[in-house]
């Protein structure tokens, strides 16, 4: 199970054709690629956790990076657990379920998780020193793949194949890489790859209109690192830099994961082995004035999912699909039964017909303002083949705070910059939208109240930071 942090569908596979990705390229080739997948909260912890527990980020309290779903669900077998109980060996290579140790779960694995090793460090260049707090956002020191954490992570999946083949029971092998995450560091020789004429944004893209406030994020990643402005309006060359950076990232992990699937082959190992390749959530480069995730634009919760078994054909499909529909899949195809309820349905039927129907909508949520404990505001939107709904609620009291409404079918909506879609108006309110309004609204309503019974958790101690206006 290969995760790779902060990887929106920005693979030739996928239809980009500016990002060199050929090992995945390749790897989709052999794989089911799912071109409609999508995650349930757009930033790392909840994502992975909803993935790793095959529960809503609502059944579980994970909202937030410091929430821990052990303490809503002490006694919740995970994904990995799963399989360590039935005589599997699990283990955990890199950010699997969280890139900080207090986010780590013992419980799921056969041997200590494996987050980060002495020496495995984002920046390279003296002036860029980590003690420093955050450094640039970006990094292409002229050195080797294994100077940087990914290398290095690569490296020692490699070896822990060769080690885990000469096991009498299976294994469930999990690598988290680290790239495209900030800050996007990376070989120079993978940032020779791209003209950088090509990652232009042009003009000054604007947010979309008619979006409430809320749906934009109240805290701003980008802002952290040396020399961005505290609003995060960068320059014309700081947007093309970081958007350069972003996709050197994409390649550099690109050739990492290539390495691991190349041994995989080499030790025999390729033809009766699952591997799922996944980003734990989309990600945004400066369109529509929006930068890294933490919305529930389509630009943010939309994934790259690709899942080869023994016995699948290769191809892609147009299945809606979330993410806590991994769970069930792997369980089933593994022949195991998942030790309590889960939120997911098995898309063993989609790997087998790729034209088979996957879920009507899909949902995504995100909460305000980004911290631990309780969230104040709740935004919950469904995607469905052309439309999304998405509203915010007050949680404590739930009363409406705003809607919004987009259609993929209309250019007044949303643009397509191929492949992805970006949303330019909400039409909620505009008129002859009302009927199209309610009914996605009861759609919404009959979701969660069939798959979300809501868990709250102890209330953070912590100030939030105030939001910086753009």
């Amino acid at each position: 199970m290969i995760f790779v942090d902060d990887l929106r569908p920005t693979l030739g596979c996928y239809g980009d054709k500016v990002v060199k990705s050929p090992n995945i390229d390749r790897f989709a080739a052999t794989a089911r690629q799912f071109d409609r997948a999508y995650c349930h909260q757009a930033v790392c912890g909840p994502s992975r956790a909803s993935i790793l527990t095959g529960r809503l980020p609502d059944n579980t309290g994970v909202w937030h990076n410091r929430n821990l779903f052990r303490t809503t669900q002490p006694d919740l077998v995970t994904l990995p657990q799963l399989f360590k109980n039935n005589s599997w060996h699990a283990q955990s290579l890199g950010k699997v379920f969280s890139g900080d140790e207090r986010e780590l779960d013992p419980a799921s694995w056969s041997e200590p998780e494996v987050l980060r090793q002495t020496g495995w460090k984002n920046y390279l260049q003296r002036d860029n020193d980590e003690g420093q707090g955050k450094g640039l956002p970006f990094e292409k020191a002229d050195v080797p793949d294994d100077a940087y954490p990914d290398g290095k992570l690569a490296n020692l999946a490699v070896e822990s194949l060769a080690k885990l083949k000469q096991l009498s029971q299976p294994f469930f092998l999990a690598v988290g890489f680290f790239r495209p995450h900030l800050p996007f560091s990376a070989p120079k020789k993978y940032w020779d790859l791209y003209d950088p004429a090509v990652f232009a944004l042009h003009g000054n893209p604007a947010r979309t209109r008619g979006a409430p406030e809320v749906a934009y994020p109240d805290h701003l990643e980008l802002a952290g690192y040396r020399g961005i402005p505290d609003d995060e309006r960068v320059s014309p060359e700081q947007a093309r830099d970081l958007r350069h950076g972003y996709h050197a990232c994409i390649s550099y992990t690109d050739a990492q994961i290539g390495k691991l699937l190349d041994e995989l082959k080499r030790l025999g190992l390729a033809s009766n082995t699952i591997v799922v390749l996944l980003g734990d959530h989309g990600y945004s480069l400066g369109e529509a004035d929006h930068w890294c995730k933490d919305t529930n634009f389509e630009l943010d919760t939309h994934v790259p999912l690709l899942i080869r078994a023994p016995g699948v054909k290769p191809g892609r499909t147009q299945a809606l699909t979330e993410y806590v529909d991994i769970y069930p899949t792997l369980a089933a195809l593994a022949g195991l039964k998942p030790a309590g309820p889960l939120d997911g349905q098995s898309l063993v039927p989609v790997l087998n017909d790729a034209s088979a129907k996957g879920r009507n909508m899909v949902l995504s949520q995100f909460s305000r303002p980004f911290r631990g404990g309780n969230p104040e505001v709740m935004g919950y939107s469904i995607r469905t083949e052309t439309h999304r709904y998405t509203r915010w609620i007050e949680w404590s009291t739930k009363k409406l705070m705003s809607e919004e409404l987009y259609d993929y079918t209309d250019a007044a909506s949303v643009k397509l910059q191929p492949p992805y879609w970006i949303e330019t108006q909400n039409i909620a309110d505009q008129s002859g939208r009302s009927s199209l309004k309610t009914t996605m609204s009861s759609q919404l309503d009959a979701l969660l109240s069939q798959r979300v019974k809501t868990v709250a958790v102890e209330a953070t101690t912590k100030k939030p930071k105030k939001k910086k206006k753009p």
